[in-house]
């Protein structure tokens, strides 16, 4: 295969897995008892960052958003993890770790999918780690588009998300 042939393909397969079409909305997210990771999306509303039960027990979380195709912390996600991290660097979570989880809607690639996941999770992490709360209390991972249960715009907002779990 010649090298303009293999340029042409990476480029064309580049390209068609980086971006979604749709332009980014932001999707309310609430602080909700929500269930574990795979059965949140009922209880979330529209998803950014779900909050696992236990966690909102333990910390008494405000409402927060996330943005939609996005990494990007919104500013009431900003506002609810300052809360997080106030609770589990000097509150009741203080010896307690965490399981950043992120997900994402079906529409992207695989890959996209599960990369976007990540980041999110890893925004999510980074966020905390700012504010003082010790990396290694903080797991992340990503369930990229696996747990997507959405075929349309509402849907779909529910799958676009962070769950926030306690780690055991």
């Amino acid at each position: 295969m010649s090298r303009a042939a293999i340029i042409l393909l990476c480029a064309t397969a580049t390209i068609g897995g980086c971006k979604k079409s749709e332009e980014p909305t932001t999707a309310p997210v609430t602080a909700e008892p929500a269930a574990p990771a795979a059965a949140t999306t009922e209880e979330a509303g529209q998803a950014g960052v779900v909050v696992d039960d236990a966690v909102v027990k333990l910390c008494d979380l405000p409402e927060a958003r996330f943005d939609f195709d996005s990494a990007k912390l919104s500013s009431s996600a900003v506002t609810m993890l300052d809360a997080l991290a106030a609770c589990f660097i000097s509150g009741p979570g203080k010896d307690k770790g965490m399981r950043l989880v992120g997900h994402a809607d079906p529409r992207g690639t695989d890959d996209y999918n599960m990369g976007l996941g990540q980041r999110r999770a890893g925004s999510v992490s980074e966020y905390l780690a700012k504010k003082g709360l010790p990396e290694d209390r903080v797991e992340t991972s990503s369930r990229g588009e696996l747990d997507a249960t959405g075929s349309e715009e509402t849907g779909w907002a529910k799958d676009r998300r962070v769950d926030i779990l306690l780690a055991e």
